[in-house]
């Protein structure tokens, strides 16, 4: 394994083997984490944010009630999705 040297701004090099094989790129994002006293670099992909949107009133009013239902705990838990859309279907 090849060793890299901390330099300045704490900064670091990957060997060229390395990105290679991670196929890690100029701009990638990597994720560290510390697992064991061991600094694990994972590459990561960042997705835009979806555009926003305005919800008509009826929507407003349909998304409360769902939400108003979470909250009193009136939700089923389905062990599949045939089970969910067979229970729609009532």
């Amino acid at each position: 394994m090849p060793l890299v040297q901390v330099k300045s701004k704490s900064q670091i090099t990957l060997p060229q083997r390395v990105r290679r094989f991670l196929d890690i790129q100029e701009g990638d994002y990597l994720e560290v984490k510390i697992e064991k006293n061991t600094v694990v670099l994972k590459p990561k992909i960042i997705l835009d944010k979806l555009p926003t949107f305005e919800l008509s009133l009826a929507g407003e009013a349909m998304l409360q009630e769902a939400l108003n239902d979470v909250k009193a705990g009136r939700v089923e838990k389905f062990d599949n999705v045939k089970d969910l859309i067979n229970d729609l279907h009532k």
